[in-house]
Parts: structure tokens; C-alpha cells; sequence
């Protein structure tokens, strides 16, 4: 295992896949369901169900994915394969997502669900693997936090050049060019996720180059693996995963929601590229606020402060008067501190939780944990916007309708608040009761390991499990 201080270069140049992720989940997550309803023309409840089935498949290719990396030996390493071969059809899948098909009703959606797995299958052969090789990196309990901080500050810097990108072109460039070639004459969206495609691409290759040397298998181990799904029976990691689905939950549902929230509550289609700039920006500038907060008090404990503080805010937009776009804004900005710790903490605090497994186990299940926890994390989310999609057509939203009727605007207003505020607000009670794993228990589990007769005999790579 490597020493606590990760140089600069290593840690950054981890960290930025997951700009390249965020270029193409953002699309996904913020504007897909609105592609689907007001452009494909499909009703909110159906696009709510693809994506639901997306997700369901997303979710369940997690695991396998995981477990495949824990047993993969190359001379890359296990981890580093995956990403480099699921980077080009990431890439490629998300442009085809945004592509269109001219088709309409239940043959639409049909082919848009395929998309969707296409899509899914490709991200999660990137996603889990990478997200696996944090605990390979360092075994430092607050390195860990440090490292998962610069992910996702390239996370969320990816993010921002999403989410501003993409709608500056569908609303704002697009329409005023002239000459473009047929296939994109017309099809705005083709043209944003063209530019955007090569950013979710040629990130993933750097992290691969970066990362050499570091991603090395685990000792031979002669015991049999716990069946996958044994890690449910582990009870920090329930913990830690009851925190993560409570933030990304309300997070899918915010992402999906802010397009509708901003053109039918705030009145500007335009506005959307500032709002989404606001949340992301705010988030971003709180990432060391996370870091710091977890530092110097308990991951758990900066987490519930955080997260709290993030439920006031959902009140707060739902609160704002129709079409004051600049009070919006300033709200948007709060929401920093919550989604910059839903963003860090759940993630450094998971491979604690998993070298934790490997001492009391033996074994080596880190592709099991982080394919069980995305499977979980995908599930709840697509759960959470099918609901979204149903409850939007439920208060009569009609689908590609520049003026919604106004039971179709208070849904928005009452899903955008009340209903993730006490979401959020139970898991900041439940992190501050129930916390997955402290430091000082974590100190005192690497110390059993390195007091433990196998530490002693082995080298010092071998003396902790590879989790």
C-alpha cells in the first residue's frame, strides 16, 4: 500500500475521470427526462419508466461488473482494463442517448431504453472499476478524504461545463448557426453532445497512463470469496449506503427537475445554464469545506451538518416567487455545502468501510462493495425519477407545452421542496445516530491488522489486504 501523502500529480490525475464522467452523467441526469418529454414527445410517466428500466439494468450489471474487476489479473492490473476498454463506447453511447430517433409512442420508447442500456452497460464498465481503485491508492483514513475530494472536484468541474455547455447550445448557439451538415441542421442536441464527446473520452485515457504501477492484484488467496451480496450483511457498509441513497436520491430528483423548475416556475428557459452553474459552482467551492469539516470533526458528523443545511435549501427554492430568476439563483448557490458533501463523504467513507471487511474477512471484496453500493445508488435514483415522472403527469403536465397548467406548477414547486427537504433531513439524523465507522475505530482495526501474526511475517505490501 502506498504512503498516507499521495503526490499532487497522482491524486489529480486520478481524479480527473471523473470529469469525463460528469460530462455525460450530467447530461444524462439533468436533461435526459426533459429531452424525452418535450423533445422526443414521450409523456413524463413513460419517460419516467425508460429511464426507471435503464437504471434497473444500469443497476444490475454494477455488481457483476465489480466482482469481474476483483478477479481480473493482467499486467495492467485489475482495475485499469476496464476503463481503458469501456472508454471509447462511453463516449460513443452518449452521443448515440442524445441522438433522436424518428419515432414515436411505445416504438420510441422502446428504442430510447435500448440506448439507455447501451449507455449504462458502457458507463458501469468504466464507473465501478474506477471507483474500485480508491482504496488501492492509499489506506490513510483522512488521504482518503483528500483523495475522494479531488475527484470530485473534477467531478463537479465537469459537471458545470456540462450543464452549461449543453443547454447554451441547444437554446442559445443552434439555433442561430447556418451551414451545418443535415445530420445536424436543425438537431441542436446532436450538436452539443458532439462537442462534449470527446471530454468524456480522452480524461479516462490520461487516468489510465497516470495510474500505471498502482493497480496491482491482490496476493493468491486460497479461501472461496462470500457470495456478493454477503456485503449487505456488513453493517457499516448498510450504514454508509443508507447516506449515500438519501443525497443521490434527492440529487437524480433535483438534477431532472431543475430544467422543468426553471422554464414553467421561473418563467426563462435561459435561466437554466445559471442555475445549474450556481449549484454546480457553489458545490464545488465547498469541496474543501467537506474535506475540512471531516477533518477536524468526523466524517459522519460533517456530513449530517452538511446534508442538513442542504434540506433548508430545497425549501428555499420551493419558496421562491414565480419568475424572480435572480433570487433563484442565489438560493441555487446554497446548495453547496450539501452536495459537495453528498459528492466526498459517502465515498471516502466506503473504502474505510471496506478495508474494515478485509480485516475481520480475510478477503479482498472491494469491486463487490462499490458494484453493490452504484447498484443501490442506481436504483434508488431511477426509482426516484420514475416517481418524478409520474407525479408530474399525475398534476397534468403536458409534454412539449410552453404553459403548464398550474396543478402541473405547484407539483414542481412541492417535488423541488418539501418532499427532498425530509428526505435529507432524516439522513442527517440517521448519520448523526448511526455512523457507518469513526476514525479512532478505524485506527484501532489497522492496528489489530498490523499487530496480527501475518503482518508481522509478510512484506510490507502484503502485510494489508489490497481492499
Amino acid at each position: 500500500m502506498t504512503s498516507p501523502k499521495l503526490p499532487w500529480s497522482l491524486r489529480h490525475g486520478y481524479g480527473v475521470a471523473a470529469f469525463a464522467v460528469a460530462i455525460a452523467n450530467t447530461a444524462v441526469m439533468f436533461f435526459v427526462l426533459k429531452f424525452l418529454v418535450d423533445v422526443a414527445g414521450l409523456a413524463p410517466g413513460t419517460a419516467g419508466l425508460v429511464i426507471f428500466a435503464g437504471k434497473v439494468w444500469d443497476a444490475v450489471t454494477d455488481p457483476l461488473v465489480g466482482r469481474l474487476s476483483d478477479r481480473t489479473r493482467t499486467a495492467m492490473g485489475r482495475r485499469r482494463p476496464w476503463i481503458l476498454g469501456g472508454a471509447a463506447p462511453f463516449a460513443l453511447a452518449f452521443v448515440g442517448l442524445f441522438w433522436g430517433v424518428p419515432l414515436q409512442g411505445v416504438a420510441a420508447a422502446g428504442v430510447t431504453l435500448l440506448l439507455l442500456v447501451a449507455y449504462s452497460t458502457a458507463f458501469t464498465a468504466v464507473v465501478v472499476p474506477y471507483g474500485a481503485l480508491t482504496p488501492e491508492l492509499t489506506d490513510d483514513y483522512d488521504e482518503r478524504t483528500r483523495l475522494n475530494g479531488a475527484r470530485m472536484a473534477w467531478s463537479m468541474g465537469g459537471g458545470i461545463v456540462s450543464g452549461v455547455t449543453l443547454p447554451v447550445i441547444v437554446n442559445r448557439v443552434a439555433p442561430d448557426l447556418v451551414g451545418l451538415p443535415p445530420l445536424l441542421d436543425g438537431h441542436p442536441w446532436r450538436l452539443g453532445v458532439l462537442v462534449l464527446a470527446p471530454l468524456a473520452f480522452l480524461p479516462l485515457l490520461l487516468t489510465v497512463w497516470v495510474t500505471r504501477g498502482r493497480d496491482r492484484p491482490p496476493p493468491p488467496s486460497e479461501a472461496q470469496a462470500p457470495p456478493m451480496w454477503s456485503v449487505l450483511r456488513v453493517q457499516a457498509f448498510r450504514r454508509t449506503a443508507l447516506l449515500f441513497l438519501a443525497s443521490w436520491s434527492c440529487m437524480g430528483v433535483l438534477s431532472s427537475l431543475v430544467p422543468f423548475y426553471v422554464e414553467h416556475h421561473l418563467g426563462d428557459v435561459k435561466l437554466v445554464d445559471g442555475v445549474f452553474a450556481a449549484i454546480q459552482l457553489g458545490a464545488l467551492c465547498c469541496v474543501p469545506l467537506a474535506v475540512l469539516l471531516a477533518r477536524k470533526l468526523e466524517k459522519h458528523v460533517a456530513y449530517a451538518i452538511c446534508i442538513a443545511s442542504w434540506a433548508l435549501v430545497q425549501l428555499g427554492l420551493a419558496l421562491v416567487p414565480a419568475g424572480t430568476g435572480v433570487a433563484a439563483l442565489a438560493v441555487a448557490a446554497l446548495v453547496g455545502p450539501g452536495v459537495a458533501a453528498a459528492h466526498v463523504l459517502p465515498w471516502s467513507m466506503l473504502p474505510d468501510v471496506i478495508e474494515a471487511d478485509a480485516v475481520e474477512t480475510g478477503q479482498d471484496r472491494a469491486g463487490a462493495f462499490y458494484g453493490v453500493m452504484t447498484f443501490l445508488e442506481k436504483s434508488a435514483t431511477g426509482l426516484a425519477i420514475w416517481c418524478l415522472g409520474v407525479g408530474l403527469e399525475l398534476a397534468g403536465y403536458v409534454e412539449g407545452a410552453a404553459s403548464q397548467p398550474d396543478s402541473a406548477k405547484l407539483a414542481i414547486r412541492v417535488l423541488m421542496g418539501p418532499v427532498p427537504a425530509l428526505i435529507l433531513l432524516g439522513a442527517a439524523v440517521a448519520a448523526v445516530r448511526y455512523p457507518p465507522l469513526t476514525r479512532a475505530l478505524h485506527q484501532a482495526l489497522l492496528r489489530s491488522l498490523d499487530a496480527s501474526p501475518a503482518s508481522r511475517s509478510a512484506g510490507p505490501h502484503d502485510a494489508r489486504p489490497e481492499s
